[in-house]
């Protein structure tokens, strides 16, 4: 039950979903007009037939920080010429079987960030700065205690 503060908090924004199993460790979720399927490996019981829930995590990390990055760079006026994103995360898996007292979650995630700009005048580090403060995925992972390293490759296009 959310508290008084967060029930009178007219800008929070419900997101809601509805879920239904498959097949076995299989599940379809709805979400506004789109529905997605996670599923797990064969070897854990699955069909893998779609990725399994933290790989959709890990990948909502990636295209998280891709759209505050193009906000931010609207804002600023900066034009993106390319954008990509890549990240690793480390799971140790015991804690999902329960076989020993660990986080269930992301020990260590790795992103990589490569950004081409077409202006060459773009202050790197405030930009770094605001993309990382506003992105709530980084921010559920680093609120989580994941040790969370971010590589930014910020590349400004010359002016000829």
């Amino acid at each position: 039950m959310a508290d008084q503060q967060t029930q009178n908090n007219t800008e929070l924004r419900s997101i809601d979903t509805q879920s239904k199993r498959t097949n076995p460790y299989q599940n379809e979720h709805a979400i506004r007009d789109f529905t997605f399927t996670i599923d797990e490996p064969e070897k854990l019981g699955g069909l893998n037939e779609a990725l399994t829930p933290m790989e959709y995590i890990i990948g909502s990390l990636n295209g998280c920080f891709m759209i505050v990055v193009e906000m931010v760079a609207k804002e600023k006026g900066l034009t993106i010429v390319k954008l990509d994103a890549s990240s690793s995360g480390g799971i140790d898996r015991r804690g999902l079987f329960g076989t020993a007292d660990v986080n269930q979650h992301f020990q260590t995630v790795t992103l990589q960030l490569d950004v081409t700009f077409a202006e060459e005048d773009v202050d790197e580090e405030e930009f770094i700065q605001r993309v990382q403060k506003r992105c709530p995925s980084y921010n559920l992972f680093k609120d989580a205690g994941v040790e969370i390293e971010v590589i930014w490759n910020i590349i400004k296009e010359e002016q000829t």
